[in-house]
């Protein structure tokens, strides 16, 4: 078989996009009636990021690094325009098992709420940091809803919005509930390793109980540190919720003895809100070797055998807590959110694949929004 140097010349659909926004009328995330959400220590104006670029991070060297990182950030407004072109400046992040899209890439989607369908993502060629693509194009110019979402594993430095000549411009419909639900987590919470950025599991969420969700997810060092605890205290809006997915990079020992204190730190400011905690999704290797061995040469040995102390810390935590006159904290079992199949829902045996990620999002939903009803 000849090698394949460039797909794009064999099949055309599978070509790099390239795009200009000369004859468009350009606008950023900062112009009047777009509503940009996600990071919300951003200052108009100011530089992408989820904390204040003056946020003491040096407690976590990892948590430093990937702060830049834009999961989750979603840019929403409504026009009449034919096409929609989107221009961006981002850092590169090129992994071996998560496609650019979902790295360094954008999507968009039409509609609202549970309406919202997928339109087009940012195809752009491998080694470029910048690019111009198409992200929606129609016969008719009729108002609709538009979510823009942003990059899961890299900075951006730019992104400029192109609107076929003469649109109108409208603020988006509003969300059912404006309050945001804060997730603090790992890389699974962060966005790995689903395809493109829509399928951020917490962007599902966003789209099925049409509330904006605010993710904190850290790739390898979503530990529990309670410096971050004090940094999700002074996010300048009130949380609706906070949801604790961190037990995959904490591990047993640390979970044990920072649960409660990150809990702890998180009362002091928000007294009432409600806390659910949600113990490590299942790994591959616990299809098929469910018994195995502390010596086994790889990091799943450690949920295999302590599955069930993750759910005791868990629970014991609750019940502590919940016997001083805490009645908002909750647990769900995360080995139970794939479903059966749970093998079929990684890349790697421990990330999300799209299906994954579908899966746990729609598990999680009923369970929050029962518990955003019960309080709010």
């Amino acid at each position: 078989m000849a090698e394949i140097n460039d797909i794009g010349k064999i099949d055309k659909n599978l070509a790099a996009s390239c795009e200009s926004l000369n004859g468009y009328d350009i606008y950023n995330v900062d112009s009047p009636f777009f509503e940009f959400r996600g990071l919300p220590f951003r200052k108009p104006g100011g530089p992408f990021g989820r904390f204040a670029p003056d946020a003491d991070l040096d407690f976590n060297q990892g948590v430093k690094s990937l702060a830049p990182c834009t999961t989750g950030a979603c840019l929403r407004f409504r026009t009449n325009a034919k096409e929609v072109k989107l221009h961006a400046v981002v850092d590169g992040c090129r992994m071996c098992h998560m496609t650019l899209i979902g790295s360094m890439g954008f999507d968009l989607y039409v509609g609202n709420g549970r309406t919202q369908v997928f339109a087009q993502s940012t195809k752009f060629n491998y080694k470029d940091n910048e690019y111009t693509c198409l992200l929606y194009s129609t016969l008719t110019a009729e108002m609709r809803d538009f979510t823009i979402y942003f990059p899961l594993y890299s900075g951006v430095q730019r992104v400029d919005i192109g609107l076929t000549e003469g649109a109108k411009v409208e603020a988006p419909t509003p969300w059912s509930d404006n309050r945001p639900v804060v997730v603090y987590g790992t890389s699974i919470t962060q966005g790995g390793c689903v395809s493109r950025p829509g399928m951020l599991y917490t962007n599902i969420l966003s789209r099925l109980l049409n509330r904006p969700f605010y993710n904190y997810g850290f790739s390898g060092n979503g530990r529990g540190d309670p410096e971050l605890a004090r940094l999700l205290t002074e996010i300048p809006e009130e949380p609706a919720m906070f949801i604790l997915d961190y037990d995959s990079n904490a591990q047993p020992d640390r979970l044990s003895k920072n649960l409660e204190p990150f809990i702890g730190i998180l009362r002091e400011a928000y007294p009432k809100t409600p806390i659910l905690a949600v113990s490590a999704q299942p790994k591959s290797m616990e299809a098929y070797d469910p018994f195995a061995p502390e010596e086994t040469p790889c990091v799943t040995w450690n949920f295999i055998n302590h599955r069930e102390r993750f759910t005791d810390i868990h629970t014991s935590v609750n019940k502590k807590l919940r016997s001083k006159g805490d009645d908002n904290l909750y647990f769900v079992d995360g080995y139970n959110l794939y479903g059966a199949d749970f093998d079929e829902c990684t890349v790697d045996g421990a990330h999300f694949t799209d299906l994954g990620a579908y899966r746990y999002a729609h598990s999680l939903a009923p369970t929050i929004e029962r518990i955003l009803a019960r309080w709010w």
